[in-house]
């Protein structure tokens, strides 16, 4: 097994937004100009390496892509579009035949939300950016993440008919898009309807920004949007001074905190996207009687349960799962899919998962709690296919694992 080199996103050696540092053959882009850069006005980390063409050029118009698509979609931003969207019908009651004013958006959000209808309707409502009445009630977006995630005070846990009774609110046909004169618009049908793309947008600006690159020349780039990872050609090896292909490290998603380092590396050709998700980084603890429950910022669109949460209705009582799947690892040439899709097999049955991802041709490595790993068109030890594991004994629970492989077509 060849050994591996997984790249390195996060320099300390590079702070400075826009440089080109200093050759160093310790530094994985000695040769690249860089970019770092908190975007979204959530914490969200942003960095680009590129090399060849107009390399300044293509950095500044994609930090300007971040702002621009801050300003239509965020949800921190009251004048955001989509902020003035989700204010829509507040105290209004659903009387059935509301409608609200339209509100302008953007040529990007509007591109966004139709995007998010087709995998809302391949996931069969699994995948659904109309939940965030669902995730605030579970605490579980970014304001109740923020309160409880490292807080002592535990949240309270909704009941199921608090749920249910919320759920057919979030009934992404509610939400109606049109266009007039070159303009974009969006309005609801029920006042409750709340929306949130967080779970598609940053693999729509990952997209951008490889489109950005390649109109600037670029010949070789690596896009990291908070774990959407694009790349442009080939790596340049700093060392070696010749293009190679990317290895990139599959996060561990056990246990919980996000710092169990690596559980092995893949390799990719040229011109792909790598999209995780899971349950590890982002999620809360909350108490039911004396059981505590792992509450992910994941929400099922169909159950609006968080992710690996079940009811067991003849106790009237949330279960944990213990055969979820934890993480997703998809692997393709469009990040918008793999966004989304990275979120949907968290949100379905190992098996489900599995044949979701052969249906639609697209690779991925599945995670489960009972320490399942599925390798979809991607191969474990061997050199044969598009996208390869190169190591595998960085994380030592890996070894205890159950690891099955699955072809596409």
């Amino acid at each position: 097994m060849k050994k591996k080199t997984i790249i390195c996103i996060l320099l300390a050696a590079l702070l400075i937004a826009g440089c080109t540092p200093i050759p160093d053959e310790n530094d994985p882009f000695a040769y690249y100009a860089v970019l770092p850069r908190e975007v979204f006005a959530t914490g969200i980390e942003f960095y680009a390496a590129v090399r060849g063409g107009d390399e300044q050029a293509a950095l500044s118009e994609m930090s300007q892509l971040m702002d621009d698509l801050n300003s239509d979609m965020s949800l921190t931003l009251s004048s955001s579009a989509l902020s003035r969207f989700n204010a829509l019908g507040a105290g209004v009651e659903d009387s059935g035949d509301y409608q609200s004013a339209p509100i302008e958006i953007s040529a990007e959000t509007y591109a966004v939300i139709e995007r998010a209808r087709v995998f809302y309707g391949q996931t069969n409502g699994a995948f659904n950016i109309a939940v965030r009445p669902l995730t605030a009630l579970w605490h579980v977006d970014n304001e109740g993440i923020g309160e409880y995630m490292y807080g002592v005070e535990l949240p309270p846990i909704p009941s199921y008919d608090e749920v249910t009774e919320l759920l057919v609110h979030c009934d992404l046909n509610d939400l109606h898009t049109e266009t007039d004169e070159g303009k974009y618009y969006i309005y609801k049908t029920d006042p409750l309807l709340r929306i949130d793309l967080g779970a598609i947008a940053k693999g729509y600006a990952a997209d951008r920004c490889v489109a950005i690159a390649k109109a600037h020349g670029v010949e070789s780039a690596l896009i990291n949007i908070s774990g959407n990872i694009c790349v442009v050609g080939e790596w340049y090896h700093p060392k070696k001074k010749v293009y190679v292909r990317w290895d990139i490290g599959v996060n561990a998603p056990r246990p919980r905190g996000g710092f169990a380092g690596e559980a092995c590396a893949l390799s990719v050709p040229a011109d792909c996207t790598v999209v995780t998700s899971g349950d590890y980084r982002r999620y809360i603890t909350a108490l039911q009687g004396d059981t505590v429950l792992y509450l992910s910022h994941i929400v099922n669109g169909v159950s609006g349960l968080p992710q690996g949460i079940a009811y067991d209705s003849a106790n009237n009582a949330y279960v944990q799962q213990t055969d979820f799947v934890v993480s997703a690892v998809i692997f393709t040439d469009d990040s918008t899919k793999a966004d989304a899709y990275a979120t949907a097999a968290c949100l379905m049955s190992y098996e489900q998962a599995i044949a979701f991802l052969r249906e639609h041709n697209t690779g991925g490595i599945l995670f489960t709690e009972d320490k399942r790993i599925a390798f979809i068109g991607i191969t474990e030890s061997d050199e044969s296919g598009k996208a390869y594991v190169t190591q595998k004994e960085v994380y030592s629970a890996y070894r205890s694992c159950t690891v099955e492989e699955y072809a596409l077509d």
